[in-house]
């Protein structure tokens, strides 16, 4: 079993390591960030240093399995991750900071039984996932085109049109207005979105706003 100088390295790797991923998490303003990942990763560790001790003064006496307590760890640890996940008209958000969770998790486990090479490699490949891959990720799948056709009855709607697209990250590239008669203006939005947003639901929010008569899209 470690000696207590191993046992404060373990610890301080778990927390450099947590603090390093929630601080990218941070960056993306996600609710889950630098100290959170430090909880998750140092909790873990600590987790895993206690089943070895259990294991190596009571095997004698019981049948200890050193891999129990870190079992219940990565179920508990999807209760904190779901509560990064949130439904909004934007579509799904906080998938990839759970999945960040559970993996420093299983990285601070891996610190806690000594694997040192495994856990070092393994968070080096999480954060290469979120720095790396993250720009590619929104340079080749994420766009997407929308013709959104909105009918009003008050030119003002325009610009609370535009404040709404731009909460939710949709950039107008044209806008053209069509007269509906004596009160009623016809617009086509062309939009370019990522591709996780719910459009359905944007329609929903614009449906219920003032002055707006009715929402329809096209792909």
């Amino acid at each position: 079993m470690a000696d207590h100088k191993e046992v404060i390295l373990r610890l301080l790797i778990a927390l450099v390591i947590g603090g390093l991923t929630g601080l990218e998490r941070e960056k993306s303003h996600q609710f889950a960030g630098f100290r959170t990942h430090i909880l998750v990763s140092v909790g873990s560790c600590i987790t895993a240093i206690t089943s070895l001790y259990l294991f190596f003064d009571y095997r004698e006496y019981a049948n200890v399995d050193p891999a129990r307590l870190t079992a219940q760890v990565l179920s508990g640890i999807g209760f904190l991750g779901a509560g990064a996940i949130l439904k909004t008209s934007n579509g799904i958000r906080g998938l990839t900071t759970a999945a960040g969770i559970w993996a420093t998790a299983c990285i601070g486990i891996t610190i806690g039984y000594g694997y040192y090479v495994l856990s070092i490699s393994a968070w080096l490949f999480v954060m290469i996932t979120l720095y790396i891959l993250k720009n590619i990720d929104k340079i080749l799948f994420r766009k997407k085109y929308t013709i959104f056709n909105v009918v009003i009855d008050n030119m003002g709607s325009i610009s609370m049109l535009y404040s709404i697209f731009k909460k939710s990250q949709i950039e107008v590239k044209s806008i053209d207005i069509e007269a509906e008669g004596e009160s009623l203006w016809k617009l086509s939005f062309f939009l370019v979105h990522d591709r996780r947003i719910i459009v359905d639901e944007l329609v929903k929010e614009l449906n219920m706003l003032k002055n707006i008569i009715s929402v329809d899209y096209l792909h």
